[in-house]
């Protein structure tokens, strides 16, 4: 992706949206893994 066309605000909410994707990307693992394992000690 070109970033150069990008001003100053434009980097930093670029910025932002990665931060943001990492992190919701992240929680969904840690909900999954949260599922399994309840599952896991329910059997």
């Amino acid at each position: 992706m070109d970033t150069k066309s990008l001003d100053k605000q434009g980097k930093e909410h670029l910025q932002f949206y990665y931060n943001f994707m990492f992190a919701s990307k992240l929680s969904v693992v840690v909900i999954v893994a949260t599922l399994v394992i309840m599952a896991a000690t329910l059997l």
